[in-house]
């Protein structure tokens, strides 16, 4: 009989999945004042919504459509590049939907989502993403054991 080998559970990594849903839920949290869809498709995350803006006394609600591009994966953080922004492309806008610490930062056009921060990734202390890929509604990703 085989010693326990936790390799041949998991394989290559402990599968993790992060939903559009999860996503939008984050970006919402501490934001009462933002309508914000969350599509992930297999190359892009794109957000689409609307967000306040106030312009010296007047509020305007500013209709936006962000496209991020995963480049880059460090310990437990995935760095996206921000690809695309409709109609005008604002750092404030950007700032405001992004600055989310400890789930997102924003900086240099680029977004850094630490996925310690998570409540599905907390509950495994130790390893890091190992890979990931974006499908249709879902990253998935590995971490390493």
């Amino acid at each position: 009989m085989n010693a326990f080998d936790p390799s041949n559970i998991f394989g290559n990594g402990i599968p993790i999945t992060v939903t559009a849903a999860m996503i939008e839920s984050i970006i919402k949290m501490k934001s009462s004042d933002q309508d914000i869809k969350v599509e992930i498709t297999p190359k892009h995350i794109v957000l689409s919504g609307t967000t306040e803006v106030k312009k010296m006394m007047f509020k305007k609600n500013v209709a936006f459509r962000i496209t991020l591009k995963p480049v880059h994966v460090e310990k437990r953080t995935i760095s996206f590049e921000l690809v695309e922004m409709e109609p005008i492309d604002r750092s404030f806008i950007n700032q405001r939907i992004f600055n989310r610490p400890p789930f997102f930062e924003f900086e240099n056009r680029m977004i850094k989502m630490n996925v310690s921060a998570w409540n599905i990734v907390r509950k495994i202390p130790v390893g890091t993403i190992k890979s990931f890929e974006l499908v249709d509604g879902a990253l998935k990703m590995k971490l390493s054991l």
